[in-house]
């Protein structure tokens, strides 16, 4: 008590705040305003469902906390009215909400969430939020149709959630899950175009490229993707697999800054930090938002 007393203001409020937090994080699904700033301009307001237990203190207390606040930026100004968004590994939808907010009713958006538990936040997110131009699969996407054996993690870290047990301590639960190849699903729905993927499967991206030989050489969207040893490994491969296999279909890799704004990525030998990456088709180069 007498160190918090002898504390500055901004440090006392700091430390409240940090408090406050990690009371308001123990609440289950306690409804909460997040905003999300664009740009210098531009903001949007989303409802979400829970307060994370940490403080930034270069951020307001309800500003959008995530390490990928550049990657939506980026999907913020890539996405056009009337375009196709995947969202593969949605967890609990925030590249599935922010979609939606840019493409209104005249776009689509499909969000693939294996998991029951984390599936249930999204429906709740897209219904607290109004949006009805999402659609919610709840499979894991894979190389091919079929059934799998989904782990999921009971306490701890729950974005590690996948096809394999995460490289980790913390328990999991099996639950038994349909796969589709991303190449059926794309047949079966009858879709003409799809335009930006975001995937993000904890390691499972190889699988899902493995299925999208024809989304990789005809359909040639732009890839929102996870580049991350830590999961890949868990497969049996190094993340750096995953950006030569894309270089060969003839996709560029990008790095995107906080801005939303890529620039060209040079191949690393591995990839030790939780970071997306974008992967273009080279002849999608001359759009607007690349020049």
């Amino acid at each position: 008590m007498e160190s918090f007393l002898h504390k500055s203001w901004r440090e006392k409020l700091t430390t409240a705040e940090f408090f406050v937090r990690r009371s308001l994080a123990k609440l289950p699904y306690l409804p909460v305003p997040v905003h999300l700033q664009i740009s210098q301009e531009e903001e949007i307001d989303l409802w979400w469902s829970y307060v994370v237990p940490f403080v930034d203190t270069q951020r307001r207390f309800f500003d959008y906390w995530g390490h990928d606040l550049g990657d939506l930026r980026f999907l913020w100004k890539v996405l056009k009215p009337g375009m196709v968004f995947f969202d593969i590994g949605a967890y609990h939808g925030i590249y599935s909400l922010v979609a939606a907010r840019r493409l209104g009713a005249g776009g689509r958006i499909v969000a693939f969430e294996p998991s029951p538990r984390e599936c249930r936040r999204l429906r709740l997110h897209l219904r607290w939020n109004g949006i009805s131009s999402t659609s919610v699969e709840p499979c894991a996407v894979g190389s091919a149709n079929g059934d799998g054996t989904f782990f999921q993690v009971v306490s701890g870290d729950t974005s590690r959630n996948g096809l394999r047990p995460p490289d980790s301590k913390d328990s999991v639960v099996k639950i038994p899950v349909k796969t589709i190849g991303l190449d059926q699903y794309i047949t079966e729905s009858r879709l003409q175009h799809v335009d930006v993927v975001k995937l993000d499967v904890e390691g499972g991206e190889m699988a899902v490229l493995q299925g999208a030989e024809r989304v990789l050489t005809e359909v040639r969207p732009i890839f929102i993707c996870e580049l991350l040893d830590a999961t890949t490994r868990v497969w049996g491969y190094d993340a750096r697999e995953l950006v030569l296999t894309m270089q060969r279909y003839d996709f560029e890799w990008f790095e995107v800054q906080s801005s939303g704004a890529l620039v060209p990525h040079k191949v690393q030998d591995c990839y030790p930090e939780v970071r997306n990456y974008v992967a273009v088709p080279r002849e999608r180069r001359r759009e607007e938002i690349f020049l």
